[in-house]
């Protein structure tokens, strides 16, 4: 080491980055009509080019596409070597670059991905007072909306891609020697690559809803509607380079490859490929209610419930599915999906308390207090499990085996019954569905008080006292959802359960904060 040998070095040969480009074009017309005195038509239609992402410049993106990826050209990986190239790939034994097409290559468009043009969005809408009255009103609307494929997630990973970057090996020699032609020599070994469809279709969301909002009297008004809205060609993504299930569980399989799993792979020459598609769903009904009143002059409350389910098969365009050749398995509640949401808004203005005396009059009037008040279900969370599913990849979920999940006395310690889940065999995935319990919900106070005086005619200041989670109540968040058995089939004891079922985590306490703000 201190004369700089080195037995092996892994040296990139560059970072590089692309230039980016993308046009977008939209146009559209909307009208309104005012078919009787009580009904208004509203409706409208959108038309979007929403155009892939492509690079110019010095740097051209390196794409990988499944459908040119030829067997025939397949490289071969390295498995009777005993030394530092044991798992490379073998020299003139194949295409390195097995399935990748540079930007700007005959029959690639701009940006690899099919340019969509039919991106049509029709918008109708209606308001109407069926008793002619103005107290009642009668609402619904429908519409379309189109969204930009995520860069984050596909092109501005995709300089990693050899054949612009590797990442060879070389191996006995001295670090003052390693040089841009050494590295260009070196040995070889599969990487990781990021690539998506090329079919690019469009996320799509398409919305409706109908309501009716009614002044009841009395100051009082109430909301009552239906609201719904389906996604489609949602991003997504899965490492298309793994196994059907039990494939490395088989026995003599991995000996077979001394254990060099690479050689397995169904695109060999590279490792996990991150493949971006754009075919993921997702669902949302909820009843929204909203009943607001006006007591006095100085009083005004608001309660909004919600009772929805909110259904998909990824939360986030970087939401990788466990298991790459089953995306259903992934549809269930959405990690963000709340059953009932109830929310309790106010604000209230003491009354004048002093008149005449400036000094009395300045401290004892001017006074408001506000508050907000939020009971909501908790959120769904996943259960995991150590087992080896046999495909180079995860996405294991243990087994439930009987009993009550749910405990009558829950406990920071305790939080769900462990015992009711067992790590699954080999080669499998557990039978425990994604998102499948409930996490601890909010009970939450929000409370201000508010002291307004005039200094001037034009001229207030306000001075704030504020206060969160105000009665300073411990409100439990994240739990430890890990079910890690020491061996298949086996269910956690007290000596091998570790922290799975605990809380790990809570909600913020009690914050104040004191503020003064000028009003001019």
């Amino acid at each position: 080491m201190l004369l700089g040998n080195y037995t092996s070095v892994n040296q990139n040969n560059g970072v590089f980055y692309s230039d980016y480009r993308f046009y977008g074009y939209e146009f559209y017309g909307q009208d309104t009509w005012r078919v009787k005195k009580n009904f208004t038509l509203e409706f409208g239609l959108r038309w979007s080019f929403l155009g892939p992402t492509y690079t110019l410049g010095e740097f051209l993106a390196p794409y990988f596409d499944p459908g040119l990826y030829s067997q025939a050209q397949a490289v071969q990986i390295d498995t009777t070597s005993t030394g530092l190239r044991l798992g490379s790939i073998v020299p003139n034994s194949g295409n390195p670059f097995n399935g990748i097409i540079e930007e700007g290559q005959p029959g690639v468009p701009k940006g690899f991905s099919k340019h969509r043009y039919n991106n049509w969005s029709p918008r109708l809408g209606f308001a109407w007072d069926p008793f002619g009255d103005g107290k009642t009103s009668i609402r619904g609307g429908a519409g379309i909306f189109y969204e930009r494929i995520r860069q984050n997630n596909t092109n501005f990973g995709v300089q990693g891609n050899p054949p612009l970057t590797y990442n060879p090996r070389v191996a006995a020699g001295n670090i003052d020697n390693v040089s841009p032609a050494l590295v260009a020599s070196g040995v070889r070994f599969p990487v990781g690559l990021t690539a998506w469809d090329a079919e690019g279709q469009i996320p799509t969301i398409n919305t409706w809803s109908l309501g009716i909002q009614r002044e009841l009297g009395g100051r009082t008004s109430f909301d009552i509607a239906y609201v719904g809205n389906a996604g489609r060609h949602l991003m997504y993504r899965r490492d298309i380079n793994t196994l059907p299930l039990g494939t490395t569980t088989t026995p003599g399989v991995l000996a077979s490859v001394n254990n060099r799993n690479d050689a397995l792979r169904p695109y060999k020459g590279y490792t996990g490929i991150t493949f971006n598609e754009f075919g993921a769903i997702s669902n949302y009904h909820s009843l929204q209610t909203r009943l607001s009143r006006r007591f006095a002059r100085s009083f005004t409350a608001n309660v909004n419930y919600t009772w929805s389910k909110a259904m998909d098969e990824t939360d986030g365009d970087g939401d990788t599915i466990g298991y790459a050749y089953d995306r259903r398995r992934e549809y269930a509640p959405a990690g963000f999906d709340r059953t009932h949401v109830m929310t309790f808004d106010y604000v209230y203005e003491f009354p004048q308390l002093a008149n005449g005396n400036g000094f009395v009059k300045t401290v004892l009037n001017g006074w408001q207090i506000s508050g907000i008040t939020r009971m909501w279900s908790g959120r769904p969370f996943t259960l995991t499990s150590n087992a080896n599913p046999g495909t180079l990849g995860g996405g294991v979920r243990p087994d439930y085996v009987g009993g009550n999940i749910e405990l009558e006395e829950k406990d920071r310690f305790n939080y769900f019954n462990i015992f009711a889940f067992a790590r699954p065999a080999e080669g499998t995935l557990g039978n425990v569905g994604r998102n499948s319990l409930r996490g601890p919900g909010v009970n939450n106070w929000d409370i201000s008080l508010f002291k307004n005086t005039r200094i001037a005619e034009r001229v207030n200041v306000q001075f704030r006292f504020e206060t969160f989670n105000t009665f300073n109540h411990t409100q439990w968040d994240a739990i430890n959802t890990s079910i890690n058995a020491p061996n298949p089939g086996a269910i956690l004891t007290q000596a091998t359960r570790g922290n799975a079922g605990q809380v790990t985590s809570t909600r913020d306490p009690r914050n104040i904060q004191l503020g003064m703000k000028l009003l001019f």
